[in-house]
């Protein structure tokens, strides 16, 4: 082990010439790294600098790894950055001051020089006296940590991710600091973790605090059907921040985890990749410095074979049997369903699937609190349409074991109007307090391409009008909604399931008249 870090060091001395991208021109190439998990930290660390290289041969400015594919349950690194690493912020130029992992990755930024992100477990041990920041109590804390590595190979800047999923050995940061750098090419960037993504602080914050239009997503998601699948959820959060989303995904399909991409505001992805079977895959895209503002050509979404998606382990959201819903029946149909403050009008018209097993269809609508898989609850409010494999409610946000075509109904026309209230700017986080993204999922497990959908918003001081319509037909559905959070009562008790309290509530006239005004606003929309 120690020969190849010397040999690393011995390279990053004598650096290999790339081409960079400059503040001056109007993109900037990114990478992405779609990585099995293994417990293998030595090999990881060889597959690591081979992706850093590959991707530094195709100019790539900067890399972005998963979360927790580097280090494994027993290992960790040490990254103080108000320690030592402000004097000696090279690792790779003082290997007898620093771990295998922060040497070996520190001496592949440079000798390629890239830019690259890593997570990882993150020792800081306050036994010591060189932490060089505040302990609360003399122990020793692992952390879920990005580090950041400039072009020379050192470190910038380290995030500590707030919101912990389950992961009873990591502390969650001890303060909130959210994670930022800038970059010799012009870009801003934010960076933060997995399940953060699910919360104002940092997702939302990041964006509207920082005012940054570019972020890296480090994650080891498990995707949950009908609205947060992996793929799904990062597209819909780059559309609807409108910013550039780098996000790199761990692969473990046995437990749920999967999926990676590039996306750039309401252009969508501009690569990404969802596999159903295990999969490591670097992915590099120009990316605009104005998000949306595409031109030429992307590799675009990469689809697999959707019986593929078999093999793939997927959770149900728990909240759906508290959704207010109505089975959708073959045909035309135009209705309202009302949960508290949230109404949503529905038109469709549907052909159901001809497969001996096919899926039936529920217009939901939901205002309430929810369970993350028991990690945390959080507000949220939704209208939608979902497939279950059967009529009852408790058969929604689920797959039929086997992948077929004919199970899937056609939609001739779908079209959802929702109200929802207006967010408002908590002045204390300089973030909204609320957000609402347009979710979709295929068949493949990934969303519409924007191309195929219209989404019109239209903010009035109390409610926001929604309209989100599909534009194409023949496409295999397994939801499309309006998917928000509302964050002022995350850690309430969940929404208990279903009952006749669940009613058309009494503010159900006035969304009508607002729904009704956004009808014939529509008719003015370009």
């Amino acid at each position: 082990m120690k020969g190849f870090i010397f040999c690393l060091l011995f390279v990053s001395l004598t650096k290999t010439s790339f081409q960079k991208s400059t503040p001056q021109d109007s993109q900037y190439v990114a990478a992405a790294v779609e990585y099995i998990v293994s417990g293998d930290v030595d090999q990881n660390i060889r597959n690591y600098v081979r992706y850093i290289e590959e991707a530094a041969k195709q100019n790539a400015d900067i890399i972005v790894f998963p979360e927790l594919t580097l280090t494994n349950r027993s290992t960790s690194f040490v990254a103080p950055l108000h320690g030592i690493l402000k004097q000696y912020p090279i690792p790779a130029l003082h290997p007898n001051l620093y771990d295998n992992i922060m040497v070996s990755i520190s001496a592949a930024a440079r000798t390629n020089q890239i830019y690259v992100v890593v997570n990882g477990r993150e020792l800081m041990d306050c036994t010591k006296n060189d932490t060089g920041e505040p302990c609360p109590e003399l122990k020793e804390y692992i952390f879920n940590t990005n580090v950041v590595f400039d072009r020379n190979g050192a470190v910038i800047d380290r995030y500590r991710k707030i919101n912990l999923f389950g992961e009873s050995s990591h502390t969650p940061a001890l303060t909130p600091d959210l994670g930022y750098f800038e970059t010799d090419f012009g870009v801003k960037f934010s960076h933060f973790i997995c399940f953060d993504l699910m919360f104002q602080v940092p997702a939302v914050q990041s964006v509207q605090k920082l005012k940054v239009t570019d972020v890296l997503f480090t994650t080891m998601w498990f995707s949950e059907l009908p609205y947060l699948t992996a793929v799904q959820i990062q597209e819909a959060y780059a559309y609807e921040m409108n910013i550039n989303f780098i996000a790199a995904g761990a692969n473990n399909v046995r437990i749920g985890s999967a999926g990676s991409g590039i996306y750039s505001g309401r252009a969508g992805a501009l690569v990404s990749i969802m596999p159903g079977v295990p999969t490591t895959r670097l992915l590099v895209s120009r990316v605009p410095k104005i998000p949306g503002q595409i031109s030429g050509q992307y590799p675009g979404p990469i689809y697999d074979n959707p019986s593929d998606h078999d093999n793939l382990k997927l959770i149900t959201d728990p909240s759906l049997v508290s959704h207010v819903s109505k089975l959708l029946v073959p045909g035309f149909q135009e209705f309202t369903l009302t949960d508290k403050d949230v109404s949503c009008t529905f038109r469709v018209r549907l052909n159901y699937g001809t497969g001996e097993t096919h899926y039936k269809y529920r217009a939901v609508a939901f205002s309430g609190v929810r369970s993350f898989s028991g990690a945390a609850t959080g507000g949220n409010r939704v209208c939608g349409i979902v497939a279950c494999t059967g009529e009852t409610l408790d058969t929604c946000g689920k797959r039929f074991d086997k992948y077929n075509s004919t199970s899937f109904g056609n939609f001739e026309e779908l079209e959802i109007l929702g109200t929802m209230p207006t967010s408002i700017t908590d002045a204390a986080l300089s973030a909204e307090n609320s957000v609402v993204y347009p979710v979709s999922v295929k068949s493949s497990l990934m969303p519409l391409e924007p191309t195929t959908y219209t989404f019109n918003k239209v903010v009035n001081t109390q409610i926001t009008l929604y309209d989100y319509a599909l534009s194409v037909h023949e496409v295999e559905l397994y939801s499309f909604a309006l998917w928000g959070r509302v964050f002022a009562t995350d850690g309430d008790e969940a929404t208990p399931p279903f009952n006749s309290s669940n009613t058309l509530g009494p503010v159900r006239l006035n969304h009508l008249i607002l729904l009704t005004g956004l009808f014939l606003f529509k008719k003015y929309l370009i």
